[in-house]
């Protein structure tokens, strides 16, 4: 699950409504 979201959210390049997003960002 967490894995899916974080590909989506790298793949549109928008972070959808997790903390993947808030996870990608930092990242970033």
């Amino acid at each position: 699950m967490a894995t899916q979201t974080v590909e989506g959210s790298s793949r549109s390049g928008r972070p959808k409504r997790t903390n993947a997003g808030n996870l990608l960002k930092p990242l970033n």
